[in-house]
């Protein structure tokens, strides 16, 4: 399994049109082989969104990552978002 996450950190009155774009992300990954879901969802405390893809394989998700480049094109996070961390990897530990 290969997990993505983004964290993103909407300025006042930019949330939603932060959640469209991710949204946009999200389905330019639908359809692509190996994907097994894809969502966003926002922390009670801090109010962050935080976009979750779950992966087969790394490989599956860099075949992919053409489409989701695309889907950002022309996109100006900085009007949206105060910050954005991206973390990519396999899970090492399984409870």
């Amino acid at each position: 399994m290969y997990v993505t996450i983004g964290i993103h950190h909407p300025k006042p009155g930019m949330e939603q049109a932060l959640l469209e774009t991710m949204e946009k992300f999200g389905d330019a990954q639908r359809g692509h082989r190996g994907l097994i879901t894809v969502f966003a969802w926002k922390d009670d405390k801090t109010g962050a969104l935080i976009g979750t893809a779950l992966w087969d394989t790394k490989e599956d998700y860099e075949a992919a990552r053409p489409d989701m480049n695309k889907a950002l094109e022309g996109v100006d996070f900085e009007p949206l978002d105060f910050s954005v961390e991206a973390y990519r990897g396999s899970p090492v530990v399984w409870t």
